[in-house]
C-alpha cells in the first residue's frame, strides 16, 4: 500500500524545490549556498536540482499553476520570509498540486496495483492554510488517468 503523502515528499517536494532554486539563481542571481539556505537543503542538492539531476521524478514545468506556485515560493525565500511562512506555503503548493492530479502517474508507477482511476485522495478538501486556491474547473486538467464514475 502506497501513501500519497510518502510519494509527495519524495516527488512533489523535490520537484517543487528544484524548480524555486533554479529559479532563485536565474531571476534572482542567487547562489548555490544562499538557495540551499533559503531551502533548508545542502549546496550538492541545489547543484543536482541546477544540473536536473535531483527533482525529476513527477513532471511540474508544464503546468501554470505550478510556475506561479514556483514563482511565489521564491520571492518569498528571496525576500528572507521566515521558515514557517516558507513551509506553509511548501505544504500548500504540494496539497494545490496534488489536488491538479499532477501525482497521479508517480503514484501509479510506485504501486502498479493502486487503484489510481479510482483515487480521489489527493483531491480532497484540505490544506495548510488558504494562501492559494485552485479553482474547481482546472482540478485534475493535468490528469493523465480520466476520472471514472
Amino acid at each position: 500500500m502506497i501513501i500519497p503523502c510518502e510519494v509527495a515528499a519524495k516527488s512533489v517536494i523535490p520537484a517543487l524545490r528544484a524548480m524555486v532554486a533554479r529559479e532563485l539563481m536565474e531571476g534572482y542571481g542567487m547562489k548555490q549556498e544562499a538557495v540551499a539556505e533559503g531551502l533548508g537543503v545542502t549546496q550538492a542538492a541545489v547543484s543536482k536540482y541546477r544540473h536536473q539531476v535531483r527533482g525529476e521524478a513527477v513532471e511540474l514545468e508544464a503546468a501554470e499553476e505550478v510556475h506561479k506556485m514556483s514563482s511565489d515560493l521564491a520571492a518569498s525565500i528571496a525576500g528572507h520570509a521566515s521558515s514557517l511562512d516558507v513551509a506553509q506555503k511548501f505544504c500548500q503548493s504540494c496539497t494545490d498540486i496534488r489536488a491538479l492530479g499532477l501525482m497521479c502517474e508517480t503514484c501509479r508507477r510506485v504501486d502498479p496495483a493502486w487503484d489510481v482511476e479510482h483515487c480521489t485522495i489527493c483531491f480532497g478538501n484540505h490544506s495548510c492554510n488558504e494562501t492559494i486556491r485552485i479553482e474547481t474547473p482546472s482540478i485534475a486538467k493535468y490528469r493523465k488517468i480520466p476520472i471514472v464514475g
